[in-house]
C-alpha cells in the first residue's frame, strides 16, 4: 500500500493559519521517508492552539510560510493518497491554505484514518488518535505533535490495511464501503464518505460542495460521518448578525463537519445562538433590538438551555473540538 500521511497544527480558528506540518510517506506498506516543518503562518496566534501544540509565535518567527514550502508539499503530495485523521480538518486547511496565498491545488484523493477506525473496530470507546494507538498497541506519541500524528495516522492506516486484507487504497476503501474522497483543481469536493452520493453531481459525475452534507430538515443541515463522541455531534447552532472574525459559510462547515446541525431558526432544542460582533456588543450593553437575539433570552430565561455566544467564543469552542479528535 502507497500513500502520504498528513497532519497539520494551525494558530488559530482560521484553516489558512498554519504553523506546521507532518508528510509522512508510504510505500510498499513501510515507512520510507517523513518531512516536518515549522511555519509561520503571518497571523495571531490563539492561546487555546498554542495550550494544545505548544507552538508560539516566538518559534515561528524565522520559519517559511506555506508559499515558501508549498513547493516540497506539493512535490511530496502529488499523484499520491493522502491520509490524515480526522481527514476533513486536514483537506479544509490544504484547501484554504493554497486559496490564501493563490497556489495551485493538483487533484488531491484522500482518505480518513478515524472513518476507516471506527468502521473497523466500533467497539473502541472513541477514536480519537491517541486512544487508536493505544488500543491497537501502537508505541506511545506526542499527540499534536504534526509528525508524530502523521506518522501514527500513517501505522493506523497500516493496521486498517491488514485488518481488511488489502492490498492498495482502492481496495480498502471498497472493502469497508468507502469511497475515496477528491478534490478536483476546479475546487470541486467529493467528501470520503460510506455512501456515495445519490444528487447533486456536476457534469464530470462529481459531488458539488452542497452535497457534502444531509439534509436533517428543511431547516438543518449534518455531516453523516462525524464522531458521535466530539462534544459538537448532535448541538443545534443558529446565527444572528454579520460575522466578522468568521465567515458564515466557514463556521457552519466547521461546525458541520463536526457534527453539528446548523438551523436557521431559533427554537427551544437550539444549543448554541452566534452572534456577529457588533450584535453582540449590543447585547451585552442590553441595548439588543436583534430578534433572534431576544428570542434566544426569552427561551433561556424559560428554561432552555441555549447559550448565547460571540463569534470569537464560537471559534474557540470549534478549535476544541477540532482538537478533539
Amino acid at each position: 500500500m502507497d500513500f502520504v500521511a498528513i497532519d497539520f497544527e494551525t494558530a488559530n480558528s482560521k484553516r489558512a493559519s498554519v504553523c506546521a506540518v507532518g508528510l509522512v510517506e508510504v510505500r510498499g506498506g513501510r515507512i520510507v521517508d517523513e518531512y516536518y516543518t515549522l511555519v509561520n503562518p503571518h497571523d495571531d496566534f490563539d492561546y487555546f492552539c498554542i495550550a494544545v501544540h505548544g507552538i508560539t509565535p516566538d518559534q515561528v518567527e524565522d520559519a517559511p510560510s506555506f508559499a515558501d514550502i508549498w513547493p516540497e508539499m506539493r512535490s511530496r503530495i502529488e499523484g499520491r493518497v493522502l491520509v490524515a485523521h480526522n481527514a476533513s480538518f486536514d483537506m479544509s486547511v490544504l484547501r484554504r491554505s493554497t486559496e490564501e496565498y493563490g497556489l495551485e491545488l493538483p487533484h488531491i484523493q484522500y482518505m480518513c484514518s478515524f472513518l476507516l477506525s471506527r468502521k473497523i473496530w466500533p467497539a473502541m470507546p472513541n477514536h480519537k488518535l491517541n486512544t487508536v494507538a493505544s488500543q491497537l498497541g501502537l508505541s506511545a506519541f506526542k499527540h499534536h505533535d504534526a509528525i508524530e500524528d502523521a506518522r501514527t495516522s500513517a501505522k493506523i492506516m497500516l493496521r486498517c490495511m491488514a485488518e481488511g486484507e488489502a492490498s492498495d487504497c482502492d481496495g480498502l476503501a471498497d472493502r469497508y464501503g468507502y469511497r475515496i474522497g477528491q478534490i478536483t483543481q476546479s475546487g470541486e469536493h467529493v467528501t470520503f464518505s460510506a455512501s456515495a452520493p445519490k444528487r447533486g453531481r456536476t457534469r464530470a459525475g462529481l459531488k458539488s460542495k452542497s452535497d457534502t452534507t444531509r439534509v436533517a430538515d428543511t431547516k438543518t443541515i449534518t455531516n453523516v460521518d462525524a464522531d458521535r463522541s466530539n462534544p459538537f455531534y448532535g448541538k443545534r447552532v443558529a446565527f444572528a448578525g454579520r460575522l466578522s472574525h468568521l465567515k458564515k459559510t466557514d463556521a457552519e462547515q466547521s461546525a458541520t463537519e463536526l457534527g453539528a446541525f446548523c438551523g436557521v431558526s431559533i427554537e427551544w432544542k437550539t444549543d448554541y445562538l452566534v452572534v456577529g460582533r457588533r450584535d453582540y456588543e449590543r447585547y451585552e450593553a442590553g441595548t439588543s433590538t436583534n430578534s433572534k437575539i431576544q428570542l434566544a433570552g426569552k427561551l433561556a430565561s424559560g428554561g432552555s438551555s441555549i447559550l448565547i455566544l460571540s463569534e470569537v467564543e464560537f471559534a474557540r469552542l470549534l478549535q476544541e473540538a477540532k482538537m478533539y479528535g
